[in-house]
Parts: C-alpha cells; sequence; structure tokens
C-alpha cells in the first residue's frame, strides 16, 4: 500500500461521497458513483485528504461482492500506513474525548449524529466543536471522515433488515463512552 501511495497509483475521488447515504441506499449509492459492487476489479481510490492526512479505500477482486479495506496515511504514522479496523478508530475516539472538555462533552453525540443522523462533518463541527482551535477540528475531522468509510464498509457489505450495518459500529463508540475498554467492547460485539 505504501508503494502505491509513494508512486501516486491511486484515483483520486476525495469529495465523491460528501454526505452517507442512507442505510438502506449505500449499497447502491455506492456502486453508482464508484462501481464497487458491478467493477470489483483491484483499485486503490484516495477518497479524504486533510492536509497530511490521507484516507484510502483498496478494493480488491477475491474478496466478497462490494467489499473494501480503508487505509490511513500520514508522515507522522509510524507504520506510515495504517489499516483503519474498529480498535483503531476506537483508539481515535479515546484520544480524542481526552483532549478537551468539549470533544469529552460531545464526541459521542457527534458520532450518534454522523452514522445515524447522517450529518454531514462540516454540520457537526459547526453544532458541537465551533470553538475548537482549528488544529482540533482537523483532528475531529480525520476521525469522521475515517469513520464514514468504515461505517460504509458496513453498510455495503452488511445491509440494514437482514444485518446491523453501521449501527453496529456506533455500538463500539457507545459501550466506549460507557467506559467499557477496547478489549471490553471486543468482547461483547463482534467485528
Amino acid at each position: 500500500m505504501l508503494e502505491v501511495i509513494m508512486i501516486r497509483q491511486c484515483i483520486d475521488v476525495v469529495g465523491i461521497v460528501n454526505v452517507l447515504p442512507s442505510l438502506t441506499q449505500a449499497q447502491a449509492v455506492f456502486d453508482e458513483v464508484l462501481g464497487i459492487c458491478s467493477d470489483g476489479s483491484l483499485r486503490i481510490l484516495l477518497v479524504e485528504h486533510i492536509n497530511d492526512y490521507v484516507v484510502f479505500i483498496a478494493i480488491s477482486d477475491g474478496e466478497g461482492k462490494c467489499d473494501f479495506k480503508v487505509w490511513r496515511y500520514s508522515p507522522n504514522f509510524t507504520p506510515l500506513v495504517k489499516l483503519s479496523t474498529h480498535d483503531d478508530l476506537g483508539e481515535m475516539f479515546i484520544k480524542l474525548k481526552n483532549v478537551d472538555s468539549l470533544t469529552d462533552e460531545y464526541l459521542i453525540n457527534a458520532t450518534i449524529k454522523f452514522l445515524r443522523d447522517r450529518w454531514s462533518v462540516e454540520k457537526i463541527i459547526q453544532q458541537y466543536f465551533d470553538k475548537l482551535s482549528d488544529n482540533l477540528k482537523n483532528e475531529i475531522r480525520k476521525f469522521l471522515l475515517t469513520l464514514k468509510w468504515i461505517g460504509l464498509q458496513e453498510d455495503v457489505n452488511y445491509p440494514p433488515l437482514k444485518y446491523l450495518s453501521s449501527k453496529m459500529v456506533l455500538t463500539v463508540y457507545t459501550f466506549l463512552e460507557a467506559g467499557f475498554s477496547l478489549s471490553d467492547v471486543r468482547r461483547i460485539v463482534r467485528f
């Protein structure tokens, strides 16, 4: 993945999905804009970019019909590229909660509004975090924009009515908010 990033062998589609589509429409919308289900050919897509922080999705043939992996890159990471997982984002959530009293108070609300109510990142920043420094707002954007693709991954691969979709993702953060550790959450929620 790092080699692909360094030689820029990815397709730039930043902004193609600004707001999460409804749970029931996610798979159809995602296939319409990126052909993820109808064209499962191997592709690396650049989907988010904030300063030196970049989010990619890797669509790989041979996985599930509409499957993809979410990766994040920053020159500040060791290693430089990380596969985004529920544990990875849970750690981001915990760190952000501990940075400021506003993030401690409102990050769970922001996460609920984002995944359940499908609010945009900018609406969330304006509603809950407008008084924070630009640097901290960008850290919240990084978390939410990465969460967007993890949520979409669940919505596309585990559509509602039959599965929990991104509602399952939301349970991770509600348990963290309630004081459970990531290892506790992993025992309770299968992901």
